[in-house]
């Protein structure tokens, strides 16, 4: 069925006058009767009376009218969602985000983006940042908030901002009323981290800073989660080296100090497959880099 044909057949009906309908359409009565003719062979059926002066429609005309309208707002409702598509202002954002993005970062950067965009939906998925380049790789998300990440082939990192880590103590802990520390101070301390298996490239990162400080980075309890992590602190089974953003949690067995050493921070990355950026994608670093002034780390 030729839509274009369709449209014509409903300006006709409209108007129940060729010439006027020719006009509506800006062109003219010839070609517009010779397609309403292509139509009605189509359909093997007359469409419209042309018996008097007057143009009127035939039962099955009357019979086609209403169904080729709603044929017609159809197809104009496609080509709107996908022209919305085509420039970022619908479809589905799938996204994974590291725990501790979690508490800070995805609220501020999705709530932001839903204000410019309200029209886009989103798919959000917590995921490590080594999951998140598999993720990518395979097309299961479109873009991830993470940290360091291993073996990262044809993915491209945006640094967001190097996040300072602080150190979690149990309150009965011997740092419980430290305002700051160093990472030196872990030394000979049970540690509690995120799972290794997970996110090795994590684990690589703390291991090779604290190790630089003389301290060993073997946790005692791994978990995927900064809840968890932290409750097992506050439960006094070790400290733990968190990012500065997590510090929203905050029950009362728990304490945070900073840590001075210049290298006790973290990166947080946005990352997205390598090539041309798809508009929801581009829109997204967008976002981040106007609330983060980011600046590039490939």
């Amino acid at each position: 069925m030729n839509l274009q044909r369709l449209r014509y057949f409903v300006a006709v009906a409209e108007e129940l006058h060729f010439g006027r309908a020719a006009d509506r359409l800006n062109m003219s009565q010839p070609p517009l009767s010779q397609q309403i003719r292509l139509l009605e062979q189509e359909l093997d059926t007359a469409l419209f009376d042309r018996s008097t002066r007057r143009v009127g429609l035939t039962d099955a005309g009357a019979f086609l009218y209403p169904e080729a309208v709603r044929l017609l707002a159809s197809a104009d409702g496609v080509d709107r969602l996908m022209d919305q598509h085509r420039h970022g202002r619908a479809g589905t954002l799938r996204v994974g985000f590291v725990d501790s993005a979690a508490y800070e970062v995805m609220p501020r950067a999705l709530s932001e983006y839903r204000r410019r965009w309200p029209q886009v939906d989103y798919e959000l998925h917590t995921m490590s940042s080594d999951e998140q380049v598999s993720g990518l790789r395979e097309g299961r998300i479109d873009v991830g908030i993470g940290r360091a990440a291993s073996d990262a082939a044809h993915v491209e990192a945006t640094l967001v901002m190097h996040e300072p880590l602080l150190v979690a103590v149990a309150a009965s802990h011997r740092l419980a009323t430290a305002a700051q520390a160093s990472l030196s101070d872990l030394a000979g301390e049970p540690l509690v981290g995120f799972d290794r298996r997970v996110s090795p490239s994590l684990h690589s990162v703390l291991a090779g800073m604290l190790g630089a400080a003389g301290v060993a980075y073997d946790p005692i309890i791994e978990a995927t989660e900064y809840a968890t992590i932290l409750g097992f602190v506050a439960a006094g089974e070790g400290t733990a080296v968190v990012p500065s953003s997590v510090q929203t949690f905050r029950p009362p067995e728990l304490h945070y100090a900073a840590l001075t050493d210049r290298a006790a921070s973290v990166p947080l990355l946005l990352l997205t497959r390598t090539g041309e950026r798809p508009p929801l994608v581009a829109q997204a670093l967008e976002v981040i880099v106007d609330l983060y002034a980011a600046t590039s780390a490939n």
